[in-house]
């Protein structure tokens, strides 16, 4: 391998890839595949900004060397910082924003019972695989999906973004909140030990108003329209 073909270079942040500017494409691809394989155990499971320096690259090409780059090591590249903004604080920030964005695409994932004082928080998204029993909380700037029965205080929404919902396959919450709207339930008691049928029901702010209704076709169009 041509060592002067790709050379790394670092920063908290990211890390810049001088690539020479005379060798052929496929023989550049091959010199990157290498180099990360024979680097991977410095990166590690790295999450990184990266920057190409050196020649011009066409987006097809760019795609190309992120590729081998993912496939030599266990770096997970978040995004491409321009040559020209490469500066450690633009490093910085393009990273978080990188962050963020694949936070809201993924949303994450409990497993398990929330019971009586127990609080989840989170600024994205949740699916719960459980139970929210009466006097357990979950808040959460995102939707709120409840793959089991809902007795507890449900938040969804919690950043003011009224386009959430709650769903559950039992929906009993003793306070159910999204965005700025609530409604309590006047079934569930605090220490309600009571088993309900399955009934998948999704909650949602229409015309400013919180509404509750049992998911079928009708109700998703309605929503998602």
């Amino acid at each position: 391998m041509n060592r002067s073909a790709v050379i790394l270079k670092s920063n908290p942040h990211g890390l810049i890839i001088h690539l020479s500017p005379d060798l052929p494409f496929c023989e550049l691809l091959e010199a990157v595949g290498e180099k990360f394989r024979v680097s991977a155990g410095f990166f590690k499971n790295a999450r990184l900004a990266l920057t190409f320096r050196g020649r011009t690259l066409t987006k097809d090409q760019e795609a190309q060397l992120v590729d081998a780059i993912v496939q030599n090591s266990s770096i997970e590249v978040l995004c491409l910082v321009d040559e020209s903004k490469e500066t450690a604080d633009y490093y910085k920030k393009a990273l978080e924003h990188a962050l963020e964005r694949k936070r809201e695409d993924e949303g994450l994932f409990y497993r398990g019972t929330l019971r009586s004082g127990q609080t989840l928080e989170t600024e994205t998204s949740i699916v719960i695989l459980g139970d929210v029993n009466p006097g357990a909380k979950v808040t959460s700037k995102g939707n709120i999906v409840i793959l089991g029965c809902c007795m507890g205080n449900v938040y969804a929404g919690a950043g003011g973004d009224q386009r959430c919902f709650v769903t559950a396959l039992t929906l009993k919450p003793a306070l159910l909140k999204i965005a700025g709207r609530a409604a309590r339930s006047a079934i569930v008691k605090k220490k309600d030990t009571g088993e309900y049928p399955v009934d998948p029901q999704i909650a949602f702010i229409r015309d400013e108003q919180l509404q509750v209704r049992s998911i079928t076709n009708e109700t998703l169009c309605e929503y998602f329209a």
